[in-house]
């Protein structure tokens, strides 16, 4: 009996592909995810509700979370196989 060298060889090819979180996704965010569409599935980390429809309309799964509030974070745990951050830095101090 053959041996299924990668453990995701059995799943269909939607739960294959990269899933790509996108933090910060303003204009250079919504470059990169122009870039990767074709072949990643995309999530981005949004804090405002008014971000939501323009996420979807570039089909990209929108997830609410703030970087200022560690606890809404936690359910971005396991969801990407990749991050790219893009947000900017704090304004003031050393922690976001």
């Amino acid at each position: 009996m053959p041996i299924n060298p990668s453990p995701s060889g059995a799943l269909p090819s939607r739960f294959r592909r990269e899933r790509v979180l996108l933090v910060g996704c303003g204009d250079v965010g919504l470059r990169v995810a122009r870039g990767l569409a074709p072949r990643v599935r995309l999530y981005a980390l949004t804090s405002s509700p008014g971000r939501v429809a323009a996420l979807r309309e570039q089909r990209i799964t929108p997830l609410r979370g703030d970087l200022d509030r560690p606890a809404s974070l936690r359910c971005l745990a396991g969801i990407a196989t990749r991050v790219v951050c893009l947000a900017p830095p704090p304004s003031e101090g050393w922690g976001d």
